[in-house]
């Protein structure tokens, strides 16, 4: 722990039987899980008193009930799926045998422990280096997280390294997922130019958007006739499920903006490596296990390649990241609380809302 309590700040604690880290300064506060996959459990705008992240029904699983090397099947994910903000690779969807290695729903990184190094630790700037080598394939993967005081800006670099002889396939992405008492019919969601589709393995159960369609962004082709315009986010009464895929960023950017509260979210990141965005939305609806119509989130997910069906279509459709023996791949993402706003015209990579 910060042995200051003023301006920039690290904490280190234990939650649930996990060890847990949090980054605070005077605008916001990001809690993150370290022993099940950097999970960012919570990411609050401290003026406002806003945590963006959704948290599920069933809420944080203590530690001793979770497998850390979880079956191919999402039931075992979603068992212990709290919410929040996930880190997945080296898939994304259902489990896939890939070079005769059994890779689990959204990958191996979200349920194995990292370790934690502190950077630095001072009032100006608090950083620390997170580490995980996966099990089942040969990966490496560091990310550095930084948060400098008075800044609403959480800095994210990231290294990724292929540790065998051989070359890979994989799909990376960042899950955050957002509820409520920040998500609701008051919120609007900015995004750059791009195209959607809803193409994907099957149709969403509870839809209400047409299946296998392309179209641009923000209007939806509706099952029924007519279109919507996916800026506005309904009521969780509409009752439905939807996924749809975003891509051809010429800049990635994406914010997520309460108009009530004039509080809201935003991410920026590197379009020529997560080259999609996937648009997740439970509006009320997705009968069934886990979710049994009681959910109202969403969520808005850089990823390096689609669908949602996991790496073995991501590896027909050639959207599958290729990293080659011994290669690594860097990048840089933000993610930014702001205030005072109703609508986003950009989000810089710096983090600089316009």
């Amino acid at each position: 722990m910060s042995r200051h309590h003023f301006g920039a700040r690290l904490h280190q604690y234990e939650t649930s039987g996990y060890r847990a880290l949090a980054l605070e300064n005077e605008v916001i506060r990001v809690e993150i899980l370290l022993d099940k996959g950097t999970d960012v459990i919570s990411f609050l705008h401290k003026p406002s008193d806003t945590d963006f992240m959704w948290r599920s029904a069933l809420g944080l699983v203590t530690a001793n009930s979770l497998s850390r090397f979880p079956s191919m099947e999402f039931a075992n994910i979603g068992d212990g799926y709290e919410g929040g903000w996930q880190e997945c690779m080296p898939n994304g969807g259902p489990g896939f045998v890939y070079k005769e290695a059994p890779i689990p729903f959204h990958g191996e990184v979200l349920r194995l422990p990292w370790t934690a190094e502190i950077i630095e630790d001072s009032p100006e700037v608090v950083s620390v280096r997170l580490g995980v080598r996966t099990v089942r394939t040969p990966y490496r993967l560091e990310k550095t997280l930084a948060l400098r005081r008075g800044s609403g800006v959480l800095e994210i670099g990231e290294r990724l390294t292929n540790e065998a002889s051989e070359a890979m396939r994989l799909m990376w992405g960042h899950h955050p997922a957002f509820g409520a008492p920040f998500l609701g019919p008051s919120c609007r969601i900015d995004l750059p130019p791009c195209r959607a589709t809803t193409r994907r393995a099957s149709p969403m159960d509870s839809s209400r958007f047409a299946f296998a369609a392309d179209f641009d962004w923000p209007y939806a082709p509706l099952q029924a006739g007519g279109a919507v315009d996916m800026r506005v986010v309904p009521p969780p009464e509409l009752g439905t499920s939807e996924w749809v895929c975003l891509s051809g960023f010429e800049e990635g950017w994406y914010a997520i903006t309460n108009t009530e509260r004039r509080v809201g979210f935003g991410m920026a990141w590197d379009p020529t490596l997560f080259r999609y965005l996937w648009f997740w939305q439970v509006w009320g609806g997705y009968p069934s296990h886990p979710w049994y119509g009681r959910h109202y989130n969403c969520a808005l997910e850089p990823w390096t390649s689609w669908p949602d069906s996991g790496l073995g279509e991501a590896l027909q459709n050639g959207s599958a990241l290729s990293i080659g023996p011994s290669e690594t791949i860097e990048t840089h993402l933000v993610a930014v609380a702001y205030d005072g706003r109703t609508s986003v015209a950009r989000i810089g990579r710096d983090g600089q809302v316009e």
